[in-house]
């Protein structure tokens, strides 16, 4: 079973932290029969989340599910923004492709519209 939790100790991700990082910064693994599968890298800023690294082991199910894990801990905090700073040309395809990132700025203005899409293909009877 997949689980996404939140790291503590971000000794291992040292090479992908931003280049100053803070005590806001975190790191969520995706973890599968206890196994690291996948992990994000992200802050939160008083008006946004800024996500600045994705490892998806180029499953697009897991980057999906890390980046929407991310995008709802930040709505419970009252964000509704998200800034995706990723270096990767091809990650950013991958999130521009899953409709994450809309415009060349790499934000998305409107969390909420991403997580409605998700119950909209909750309910889709072709996906249960």
């Amino acid at each position: 079973m997949l689980e996404i939790l939140e790291q503590k100790d971000l000794t291992g991700y040292a090479g992908r932290l931003p280049e100053r990082p803070s005590d806001t910064v975190h790191v969520s693994e995706a973890i599968e029969n206890g196994r690291v599968i996948g992990y994000i890298i992200y802050a939160y800023t008083p008006q946004q989340v800024e996500i600045y690294a994705v490892e998806d082991g180029h499953d697009w199910n897991y980057c999906d599910g890390l980046v929407r894990s991310v995008l709802f801990k930040a709505q419970l905090r009252g964000l509704d923004r998200a800034r995706f700073a990723e270096q990767d040309p091809a990650m950013v395809q991958r999130l521009t492709a899953l409709g994450f990132i809309k415009n060349d700025e790499n934000i998305l203005e409107n969390i909420a519209d991403i997580m409605d899409s998700c119950k909209k293909c909750k309910e889709n009877p072709a996906n249960t």
